[in-house]
């Protein structure tokens, strides 16, 4: 161990550390900086977290610097603030003036920094600025704008480092080198949006999210992309009924700092044309209360004769249909049709299986079914099909035997296949509008928040299913997902320490692992 003094406070930092760690321990922040990333190799050309360390003549920067025993730092001194003004100069000298424009504005590195180490009158008197391309669309995610970039090289790193794909790099010399794109080459692979997110300033911006909102105005909920079985955690970045991105949140278990393009994505199905908002029997739109009141019928006792979830619902919902299945008598129980929705991975964070809680499917053990295979156990079942999520009608064997049903019950979120054969409909939450757990791949078990409520008469899965426990004359149906929650840790996780109430931030392993 290293024992240095930093701003006056005595700290041990392991051997080999990074000065610049160090000094964000000790300082409780990071310095200040534009090239260092924690993800990427070091650069050094933003020379903006120079330090004073005694012994040495000139100031040096902290991100290069590894720490000795003995070292005596400087962080916030006069020498150090005015090293920083200095940087921020040469930055600013051609840096557009156009902050009320930009989207980085509220978020910006350069924004951030002046604040800290400017609001002083400029030395240096500039006779013309150098000018660059302000728009040039450089992929179908990502924008660049020449004139804002401080060519930290973040973005060209990335490219080299984590997709290995180098579409970016750095071009001419001086104050005319500036970050591009190859002749005929475009930004195009399946992580370019993390570009945007690790630029420091408004230079990389998303094709999506720009214009759109204030970042300000925005509000953030901690959720999971349900975008594959991965379980990428993120920020879900909303104002009133409307989301208008997702932003990777760290968990270095799962996913560290970063996402996949397609899963930002998964938000636009959330505001989707095609969402169920009324509860509908046959061509006839219902109140929730005439609703539940008629489905008493349907799902009494003994008239529920089979039961169909999907990988796309939350562990809790997946539970309640098992204790559906038992209240009702129901025997013949699975977890959707098998194969679907897979598609191609890569090796870095997209999944081929693009459902959130298949795993969920194998703890609860709700095998799912082939196609074949499930269209004759809805022909062989005797009363009403009940169907959570998933499209298990886009098979036509699937479809045929359903419309031979007398009573089909779908709780969907989309208008689908299935909800067009069905002879009940009703509308369920999608995972912004609700909360609940999906277990990853690896067998992780991560919490989603809800961030808006339900479309319409939407309402949450789980209190749909709670309501049919009710009408099936269960006296004490769950009345919360606390409730549900404290009887599937007993279930599936007696004896591993897991409280599906008091989930850590980055998960638990099921087995017991927890980080």
């Amino acid at each position: 161990m290293a024992k240095l003094t930093i701003d006056g406070k005595e700290l041990e930092v392991p051997d080999g550390s990074s000065l610049f760690d160090a000094c964000a321990k000790a300082r409780g922040e990071a310095l200040p900086h534009f090239c260092y990333h924690p993800d990427l190799s070091i650069a050094g050309v933003c020379r903006l977290c120079q330090v004073e360390v005694e012994g040495m003549p000139k100031l040096t920067i902290a991100c290069n610097t590894t720490v000795r025993d003995g070292m005596v730092v400087h962080t916030r001194n006069e020498r150090v603030k005015k090293s920083s003004q200095q940087i921020l100069e040469m930055h600013l000298i051609n840096h557009p003036v156009d902050c009320p424009i930009c989207d980085q504005a509220g978020e910006c590195g350069l924004q951030d920094q002046y604040m800290n180490f400017g609001l002083y009158d400029s030395k240096i008197e500039v006779l013309e600025k150098v000018n660059k391309n302000k728009a040039k669309v450089i992929g179908p995610q990502v924008i660049l704008d020449k004139e804002r970039c401080v060519l930290c090289s973040r973005c060209v790193r990335f490219c080299e480092e984590y997709t290995k794909t180098g579409e970016l790099g750095i071009f001419n010399r001086g104050d005319r080198a500036e970050v591009d794109v190859p002749e005929g080459v475009e930004l195009d692979n399946n992580y370019s949006m993390n570009t945007v997110d690790i630029c420091p300033v408004g230079a990389l911006t998303s094709r999506d999210f720009r214009f759109q909102k204030r970042v300000w105005m925005l509000k953030a909920a901690e959720s999971i992309c349900p975008g594959c079985s991965t379980g990428c955690n993120v920020r879900l970045d909303y104002e009133t009924d409307r989301i208008y991105r997702l932003k990777p949140r760290y968990n270095p278990d799962v996913n560290g700092r970063f996402m996949c393009d397609k899963g930002r994505m998964t938000y636009k199905a959330v505001h989707d044309s095609k969402r169920l908002v009324d509860p509908a029997f046959g061509e006839s739109k219902k109140g929730w209360a005439k609703a539940m009141e008629q489905l008493k019928a349907v799902v009494a006792v003994d008239k529920v004769g089979l039961i169909v979830g999907s990988a796309h619902q939350s562990l809790e919902e997946l539970h309640l249909l098992k204790v559906l299945a038992a209240t009702t008598g129901c025997t013949a129980l699975c977890g959707g049709v098998e194969n679907t929705e897979i598609d191609e991975a890569d090796e870095l964070l997209l999944s081929a299986d693009r459902t959130p809680n298949r795993k969920g499917l194998d703890l609860l053990g709700l095998a799912e079914f082939s196609a074949s295979n499930l269209a004759a156990k809805i022909q062989a079942a005797s009363g009403t099909v009940v169907i959570l999520g998933g499209d298990p009608a886009a098979d036509e064997a699937v479809a045929a035997a359903l419309k031979s049903c007398d009573a089909v019950l779908y709780i969907g979120t989309h208008e689908n296949n299935t909800s067009k054969v069905a002879s009940h409909v009703l509308p369920g939450c999608t995972w912004a509008e609700k909360g609940g757990v999906f277990v990853n791949k690896d067998g992780r078990v991560q919490e989603f928040k809800p961030a808006l409520k339900g479309k319409g008469n939407a309402r949450e899965d789980w209190r749909i299913l709670t309501e049919l426990l009710a009408g099936a004359g269960q006296q004490d149906a769950p009345a919360g997902l606390n409730p549900v929650r404290a009887a599937l840790s007993t279930v599936l996780f007696a004896g591993q320490d897991i409280n599906l109430n008091k989930l850590p931030g980055c998960g638990v392993l099921a087995g017991g692992e927890s980080e």
